[in-house]
């Protein structure tokens, strides 16, 4: 579950999914129903969870830490990870973080400095360069989150360096997915650049296997797994992946936003069991354009919140699925 616990955030980012900043924020009663309904979920279920935490920017929120104590109860029951811009976490932020044990922290970046800062804001990328060397002091897993967009997407062996200088455990990429706004439309990259990217991140990767540098890449997302040869990536939505927004709307993926249930009148559960949209996606839904390629079984179309943003269905293959891919 990626659950948004507030939409409060200290930064405004160029590619930023909300729509506004008006700071939402449920009561802590209500989040805590939330968690409730997630907990019933896993123990019907029988399954062992993971819990994203997130905003917004989660630190933001005036209950961040009484969920984190909630979190250190259930230990047994679920994992939980904090997707964080790092830009409010000093050393005792990280100290206090680290006791409750995270699976990792999160924290995104977009390229060099003068990118990064333009797309995140000035002076951000030499904050997060401090708050990653606050948590690698405390022992916590860092891994970094880069959003390739047509601006930055040949800056990612940047993102690499700074993740070596300041030792990271693993550097994650995907590409944007424009929720609504025309704008966002101009900062997808076309198949080309998509084909560039991948091959680039690829080559970042052999690099460091070939110095056996600690700092892993990670490439089990869509289209990826082509040049790792690895076990190929599925979209997960609606199946083990659920994330619950700032107003307890309950979507699919965050880049899926359609709305199936509100938990604050609604049960988790019963949602996830009977929702259409849930189901469906927990179907086949290989797109008739996959139909032959030897990748359909396990690939299913790629990355479908890009083709539910472009088409608003999903029966399209991956935009970024072309010939430029095996050239």
């Amino acid at each position: 579950m990626q659950w948004h616990i507030g939409e409060a955030c200290n930064l405004k980012c160029l590619h930023c999914y909300q729509e506004s900043h008006t700071p939402i924020q449920l009561e802590y009663d209500q989040l805590l129903s939330i968690l409730n309904q997630y907990r019933q979920l896993l123990k019907k279920l029988d399954v062992k969870g993971h819990i994203n935490l997130t905003g917004g920017e989660p630190l933001c929120s005036p209950h961040f830490y009484k969920l984190l104590e909630e979190f250190k109860k259930d230990s047994d029951l679920y994992s939980f990870s904090i997707l964080t811009n790092g830009t409010l976490i000093t050393p005792e932020v990280a100290e206090k973080i680290s006791s409750y044990n995270p699976e990792y922290v999160q924290v995104s970046l977009e390229g060099g400095k003068r990118t990064n800062d333009y797309i995140r804001g000035k002076g951000v990328y030499k904050k997060v360069g401090k708050a990653i060397d606050s948590l690698k002091k405390f022992g916590i897993f860092v891994s970094i989150s880069f959003t390739a967009t047509k601006i930055n997407c040949k800056e990612f062996p940047k993102v690499v360096k700074f993740a070596k200088k300041h030792k990271v455990d693993n550097v994650w990429s995907d590409r944007f997915i424009p929720l609504g706004d025309e704008k966002d439309v101009e900062l997808i990259m076309d198949s080309k650049e998509t084909a560039a990217y991948l091959k680039l991140m690829q080559a970042e990767r052999f690099k460091l296997m070939q110095k056996h540098s600690k700092t892993r890449i990670s490439m089990y997302r869509a289209l990826q797994f082509i040049f790792t040869n690895d076990y190929p990536y599925q979209c997960t939505a609606g199946d083990s992946l659920l994330t619950v927004m700032e107003n307890g709307d309950l979507v699919p993926c965050r880049r899926m936003p359609i709305v199936v249930g509100n938990l604050l009148s609604e049960d988790m559960y019963e949602l996830y069991m009977n929702s259409p949209t849930l189901k469906m996606l927990r179907e086949d839904t290989t797109p008739e354009d996959c139909k032959g390629c030897e990748h359909e079984t396990f690939c299913k179309g790629g990355l479908k919140c890009l083709t539910y943003a472009l088409y608003k269905d999903l029966n399209h293959k991956d935009v970024g699925c072309t010939d430029a891919l095996y050239e």
